[in-house]
């Protein structure tokens, strides 16, 4: 048996700061400010409290990102001036990051109990920043160069005493984000030591219940082809048209047999007389397949059927056997031409179709 052991997830409210266990604290009045400004380097930490120095790391706009002072451990805390009152995350524009008139976004954050003006594990999450205009939400859906940290302030939260960040730079619409470099650092990114290791995969299955279906064709109730004003083409009555979607389904998962799709058409006759007649072959077809909607493979249409040489009977698409099963949808290119002696009008007629299993 393998078990696995991972860090205890880090729990908080809001992004009230996390009381953890006491760590080293770095004063805000000796650490090496950076040369965007920040008063002192910001490490991040994932929700296993594990340090992330890998600058093409993606951060989801919700997802858990704590804060320490060192790489040595997630909770080596900020020291914020001694006159400091208050503590908060923000997100601001770049530049913005000692005006809280000019934050995105900020939420209140606390000192740790027992430490004056400490900030343990700051939770630096974009998406639970609740104050501020435009906010958070507007921040994501805009994108750009943000900055996001911790700011130390006094005169209830409106003057800035100490700022701690770091540059990042915010997806539209998504909200994904990755951070740049330390600004008063070139670092290259520690490489952890490369190990493997094999794990068994032995996993079991069970037969499935399978139900051979049926074969069915599905034609719209009072179905009717679309026909365009007709026109003179060598002076002869040419009129063009759709036949409209039809759709085979075949149910059939376990046989698998394959079908064919044939469709008979009757001759044309005028509405006005019924004695006079156009014949079926004057109807030229070509059947096609409606890619949108249709699941199945192995499926085709038949040849086209050429007007004033059509056949009243013919095929007008197949599936073939062992092919995948579901839904094939159909339609056909239609081309009535009228023979010059017939009487002007409408005709009309039937086309049967018929699917039957191979």
């Amino acid at each position: 048996m393998i078990t696995f052991t991972t860090k205890t997830r880090f729990v908080g409210v809001a992004v009230v700061s996390l009381a953890l266990v006491a760590g080293a604290a770095v004063a805000s009045s000796t650490a090496a400010t950076q040369t965007n400004g920040s008063d002192a380097p910001m490490f991040t930490y994932d929700t296993n409290g594990v340090l992330v120095t890998d600058l093409a790391r993606t951060w989801g706009f919700d997802e858990d990102l704590y804060s320490g002072s060192t790489t040595a451990a997630y909770d080596d805390s900020y020291l914020c001036p001694s006159m400091s009152t208050g503590a908060s995350i923000f997100l601001s524009p770049v530049g913005g990051e000692r005006s809280v008139s000019t934050w995105s976004a900020y939420a209140v954050s606390a000192f740790a109990p027992g430490r004056t003006t400490e900030v343990v594990a700051p939770t630096l999450t974009p998406g639970i920043l609740i104050n501020g205009t435009p906010g958070a939400l507007a921040s994501k859906a805009s994108g750009g160069r943000f900055s996001l940290g911790l700011a130390c302030s006094t005169n209830s939260g409106v003057t800035i005493v100490g700022a701690f960040y770091r540059t990042i730079n915010i997806t539209p619409v998504t909200g994904v984000f990755t951070f740049e470099a330390q600004a008063g650092q070139n670092v290259t990114p520690p490489v952890d030591p490369t190990t493997t290791g094999t794990i068994a995969l032995a996993p079991t299955t069970t037969a499935a219940v399978v139900t051979n279906g049926v074969l069915a064709l599905t034609v719209p109730a009072g179905a009717a082809a679309t026909f365009n004003a007709p026109s003179l083409v060598n002076n002869t009555s040419t009129t063009t048209g759709s036949l409209g979607d039809i759709t085979v389904n075949d149910g059939r998962i376990v046989s698998r047999n394959g079908w064919d799709l044939s469709a008979t058409v009757a001759d044309f006759t005028n509405s006005v007389d019924p004695s006079t007649t156009i014949s079926k072959s004057q109807l030229g077809v070509v059947p096609k397949l409606v890619v949108a909607g249709t699941a199945a493979t192995g499926v085709s249409a038949a040849a086209a059927q050429v007007a004033g040489l059509a056949s009243g009977s013919y095929a007008f698409a197949s599936g073939a056997a062992a092919n995948t099963v579901g839904d094939s949808v159909f339609n056909a290119d239609l081309t009535f031409v009228a023979p010059q002696n017939k009487a002007a009008g409408t005709y009309t007629s039937t086309m049967t179709l018929t699917v039957v299993s191979k």
